[in-house]
């Protein structure tokens, strides 16, 4: 009786690599379909070229948060109507206004948020953000 029991109770020596194996090929899959984005990452835009080169420039306005969250319009401290209304009537006046968000580091990205919905609301389409460049030998 102890005999029949051993036998049937045999020490596993090998190792099952199939499951190794469907991992790895799962793995190649993924990395075969994900390779062309992760190469490609550009977007191909055909950009509309200029007809007019001697046509008047266009405007832009920049619109400054401080750290204490305060705001100003080029140069001027202003509060958020302000700004709503007079970006409303300059984007009345000109269509290819620009405007320039520029905003100290420690304002907090619902600051940020909140002045673009602001500068979109008022009708401009062309919004940037602008960051200072760090110089050689600044912390």
């Amino acid at each position: 009786m102890a005999s029949a029991a051993q036998e049937d109770e045999e020490m596993i020596s090998g190792i099952n690599v199939t499951p190794l194996v469907d991992i790895t090929l799962v793995l190649l899959i993924i990395f075969m379909a994900t390779a062309h984005l992760i190469v490609h990452r550009s977007v191909n835009l055909n950009l509309p070229k200029l007809a007019n080169t001697e046509s008047a420039p266009t405007r832009t306005i920049q619109v400054l948060i401080e750290a204490d969250k305060s705001l100003s319009l080029n140069g001027q401290k202003a509060t958020a109507q302000d700004i709503a209304y007079n970006l409303g009537q300059m984007a009345k006046m000109d269509a290819s206004l620009k405007v320039t968000v520029l905003a100290d580091e420690r304002v907090s990205w619902g600051d940020m948020a909140g002045v673009l919905d602001i500068v979109r609301g008022a009708g401009i389409t062309r919004i940037a953000t602008e960051v200072e460049q760090k110089r050689a030998g600044a912390p």
